[in-house]
């Protein structure tokens, strides 16, 4: 993990080393391994594809939830599905949600959940599984699966049958697709909620929305509030599937975005290690600005620090406007940060809202090509594979 050397002028230098202090212990005791776009196409996602999918009910990302087997995804991503079947991500209802018992068992009770809900609409599931409405009732159908990331593709107005028609009325080749049309369908796509791949905030959102816990009550009964999670490496390892060219290779970049464009896999890895970076700071300011547990409140801010800290070292090795703004703004905040205020909701929350907005303007005005300096940051990160995954598929 690579600790920041934060400059905070308004504070004494004993106050100066306590923080410092105080923040190394939380970082390596409750949100440890924080060292810190899955593939890209474009053009850009839209403006409305931002919005956050908790502004969605969660009746209605259930009720237009397909999942794998319904939406066909086998029919044209053979290779991503084969290559989801072995992760974590599948794995995780057998894993977590099926067996009741060690943890599973512990957390659950602690929550009031019996065995059987578990598998329903339960807050175990909604980070576990993908929940479905089958027979009127919520139940989970399968791992964490493909509209877990990418959205929702059901209902009368999804994105499922959309995302892959390339004329209006006739069955033609995606290389015969009109340019008019492809940004029609794309637009459609994104006002239907899908997060495209273009629409790196969104899907590191997604991950960040399972991979950081606010829960109080969960994290008093044991469970962690920061998970080992680093979009990079997750997604460069175990997560990577870009398979779209050519079915038989996964690519280290999107393959669709390196033949459209010419552009390079270090870019990539690039913007994701620092709009990945951004939304885990993000994630956790909303998350601080709703914790009053005195007890979960230094787990919170120790996340908001290693990725403050990691930004910091950003700038001094790629100083962009909108991360410097982000630092400016986070920073006098840790003098308070680790104690809990009767402001803290409005103060944390405006946080978030404004390092949302600086994140978005960061993904449209960049592309990694001028951010060679990080890539010896970037490079200590190894594809990330889980123990399950290395203990199954790896070489002896």
């Amino acid at each position: 993990m690579n600790y920041a050397r934060f400059r905070l002028r308004c504070f004494k230098p004993t106050t100066y080393l306590l923080v410092l202090l105080l923040t190394g212990l939380m970082l390596r005791s409750g949100a440890s391994s924080f060292v810190t776009q899955m593939y890209a196409t474009e053009p850009a996602a839209s403006q409305s594809a931002y919005v956050s999918t908790a502004a969605v009910p969660r009746a209605d990302q259930t009720e237009n939830v397909m999942g794998v087997i319904a939406a066909d995804c086998k029919k044209c991503h053979p290779s991503e599905v084969a290559t989801w079947m072995k992760t974590v991500h599948f794995q995780s209802p057998e894993m977590r949600l099926y067996k009741f018992d060690g943890n599973t068992k512990k957390y659950a009770t602690a929550m009031g959940l019996t065995s059987a809900e578990l598998l329903g609409d339960s807050l175990c599931a909604d980070c576990h599984g993908t929940k479905a409405v089958r027979d009127g009732q919520v139940k989970v159908i399968s791992g964490v699966s493909c509209e877990k990331c990418h959205g929702a593709a059901g209902g009368e107005a999804g994105w499922l049958n959309r995302h892959q028609s390339y004329h209006a009325n006739m069955p033609v080749p995606r290389a015969q697709e009109t340019p008019a049309h492809r940004a029609e369908r794309l637009e459609f796509c994104d006002q239907a909620g899908m997060r495209r791949s273009s629409n790196i905030y969104g899907l590191s959102k997604a991950c960040f929305k399972c991979h950081l816990v606010g829960n109080e009550k969960l994290i008093a009964a044991g469970h962690k509030a920061a998970s080992a999670f680093d979009f990079v490496s997750w997604t460069s390892g175990e997560l990577k599937h870009n398979f779209l060219v050519d079915k038989t290779t996964n690519a280290d970049a999107p393959s669709l975005w390196m033949e459209r464009t010419g552009g390079k896999p270090e870019e990539r890895r690039r913007m994701k290690f620092i709009v990945g970076t951004l939304v885990q700071l993000e994630t956790a300011l909303r998350l601080r600005a709703e914790t009053t547990n005195p007890a979960v409140i230094p787990q919170i801010s120790g996340v908001i620090a290693a990725a403050n800290g990691q930004l910091t070292q950003m700038n001094a090795l790629a100083p962009t406007p909108e991360v410097q703004a982000v630092t400016a703004l986070i920073t006098p905040m840790f003098g308070t940060l680790f104690a809990p205020l009767p402001t803290d909701k409005e103060t944390y929350s405006q946080a978030a809202d404004k390092v949302a907005e600086l994140t978005r303007q960061f993904a449209d005005q960049h592309d990694g090509s001028k951010f060679a300096s990080l890539d010896a940051m970037i490079n200590r990160l190894p594809p990330h594979y889980s123990q399950q995954y290395q203990e199954k598929y790896s070489k002896p």
